[in-house]
């Protein structure tokens, strides 16, 4: 919709997602439960501690807050207004807002170019504001933004509730930084992001993109060095260019940046001029830019999480060969068929080295590849003693730990012993449970510093993920050897 843009540099975007006052435009009471009861609620909960301007004038206060009539009785600066009002005022508000000097702008509403082609036209109207005032806007039809460090929660996501526990025990301790058009799908990523261990540093949605893009974000996101991935929902990128510089940019300092990129089908098409009036563009375009750009593509949030879980706990993969060690045969053979058939290589072990892995569990157990060392390798040692031999090994690129850990009370596994086996080595191990994944196990495991995923599916995208970044670096050497 928007094709003239304007890219902002990095403190310009840091200065958006830190802003020190903010003003609500449209707030109501919380008890409503409406969007504008939730913004000025989510804002509260999650510890703003700047002014904050609620702005009605249907209301004298909202919820112990005084509330102005418009944004110009406002008697303090305001750095950012998040306006939550119908569709045909929004355009006149941020002239407002503009002329009393705010700095930046998300607009929450929708009725723009997403509707209709007539809507287009104030959308269109939008970002001539912006380009003629200077104000910024991000959206319209967004969810605006969390800031989790900087407890700004300019959303009514309620997924941006602040966490009440103890202090973080995340597998990946590295923060994540989530760029989304929608705004479901961005707050999606931070709940189901959280629950797997990711610790997520930022969520920015970006609507309609009239003025701010996902690009511009993606670009702040790739040189701050607080973000260790960042993870995008685009249904459009509107400058290839600038993403490719980013991406490349990430890339350089061992930044993964994860992609769900929509336009596949026919259906999905249709659904992203629906919802953000996005051109999804041609798919195989954005295949081969991502491969170029050495971006990780997957298909859904799922995907995303299971990929930067396995980038931020692991090291990158030498190549595709995998070891499986499993507590149960038939895990062992899912895992199997599920690498083998996205392209890795579960190679049978040399007979020397089964002949040293034999003694480590029962007769009845097998040393082939996959290892299993039965329920009874868990109690003799086998799983740890068979790990180490792979990891010590030539034969295999990474290993896959298959066992049950559905017990809420305990592990079957010396997660310290587990740990130190892994710091000593240099290749990348992933744990699938085979149950479904007890609340315990994950949170001990996160704490160690472990990925661990409870179906075969993650685990094959993790190890995707690395694979992906194996091939790039691999680029990258062989660019700076040429240039040498």
């Amino acid at each position: 919709m928007n094709k003239i843009l304007r890219p902002l540099d990095a403190a310009s975007i840091a200065a958006f997602l830190a802003p020190r006052s903010i003003a609500v435009i449209g707030a109501a009471p919380a008890e409503q439960r409406s969007i504008r009861g939730l913004l000025l609620l989510m804002l509260r909960r999650a510890g703003f501690t700047g002014p904050i301007a609620p702005i009605n004038p249907s209301h004298r206060e909202v919820n112990g807050l005084a509330c102005y009539p418009a944004i110009a009785a406002v008697e303090f600066p305001i750095d950012l207004a998040i306006i939550a009002l119908p569709a045909e005022l929004v355009c006149d508000v941020v002239e407002q807002c503009a002329a009393a000097g705010v700095r930046w702008a998300i607009v929450i509403s929708s009725g723009f170019a997403e509707e209709s082609a007539a809507k287009a036209e104030r959308q269109l109207r939008l970002s001539d504001i912006a380009r003629r005032t200077g104000i910024r806007i991000c959206g319209p039809n967004c969810e605006g933004f969390y800031n989790v460090r900087g407890r700004i929660a300019a959303t009514f996501s309620s997924a941006a509730e602040p966490l009440h526990r103890g202090p973080a025990h995340d597998a990946a301790a590295g923060r994540v930084a989530i760029v989304a058009q929608s705004g479901g799908l961005g707050f999606s990523l931070l709940s189901r992001g959280r629950a797997a261990g990711l610790e997520i540093g930022h969520v920015v949605t970006t609507g309609n993109e009239c003025d701010l893009t996902a690009v511009d974000f993606i670009a702040h996101f790739a040189g701050d060095s607080g973000c260790a991935a960042i993870v995008a929902y685009l249904e459009e990128v509107r400058d290839f260019e600038r993403f490719a510089v980013a991406a490349d940019k990430a890339r350089a300092v061992g930044k993964p940046v994860i992609v769900i990129k929509i336009g596949r089908s026919d259906a999905g098409r249709r659904a992203a001029i629906a919802h953000t009036a996005s051109d999804t563009g041609v798919a195989a375009d954005f295949d081969a830019m991502f491969a170029a750009a050495g971006v990780i593509a997957v298909t859904d949030p799922d995907d995303a999480v299971a990929a930067a879980l396995g980038c931020l706990t692991n090291p990158v993969a030498a190549g595709r060969r995998v070891g499986i060690v499993t507590t149960a045969g038939g895990a062992g053979t899912v895992l199997s068929e599920c690498l083998t058939e996205a392209g890795f290589n579960v190679p049978l072990l040399d007979q020397k080295l089964q002949a040293r892995l034999r003694p480590t569990f029962p007769s009845y157990g097998s040393a082939a590849n996959p290892v299993d060392v039965t329920a009874q390798g868990i109690f003799t040692g086998g799983v740890l003693q068979s790990l180490e031999l792979l990891l010590d090994g030539e034969e295999v690129d990474s290993v896959v730990l298959a066992l049950s850990l559905s017990n809420e009370r305990s592990i079957s596994l010396d997660v310290e012993a587990l740990s130190a086996l892994r710091a000593r080595r240099s290749k990348p191990v992933l744990i699938y449970s085979y149950t479904l994944l007890s609340s315990f196990a994950r949170e001990a495991l996160s704490a160690a510093g472990f990925a661990v995923f409870e179906r075969a599916r993650d685990v094959v995208v993790a190890m995707r993920a690395l694979s992906t970044i194996r091939h790039d670096h691999a680029r990258a050497f062989d660019r700076g050897a040429i240039a040498s």
